[in-house]
């Protein structure tokens, strides 16, 4: 697999920050879209963070520019 576009690195602030948005589920749909892809794609997850490609197939998204942007 290609290796990662953008590389997410989210202090422990910003990930409680993203983990609310998506557990609250008081957002726009595409603002928590977003938030849980952020969170797949951080390196400091415990799983070491998704690649590009299991993102994309994950959200049934492309790999664009706006990957990423919340």
């Amino acid at each position: 697999m290609p290796a990662k576009r953008y590389i997410v690195t989210l202090t422990p602030e910003e990930r409680q920050s993203l983990e609310q948005i998506t557990k609250t589920g008081k957002a726009a749909a595409a603002k928590i879209n977003h938030a849980h892809i952020l969170l797949k794609a951080d390196v400091n997850h415990p799983d070491g963070g998704w690649n590009d490609q299991a993102i994309c197939d994950a959200f049934n998204i492309s790999t664009g520019c706006d990957l990423y942007l919340i």
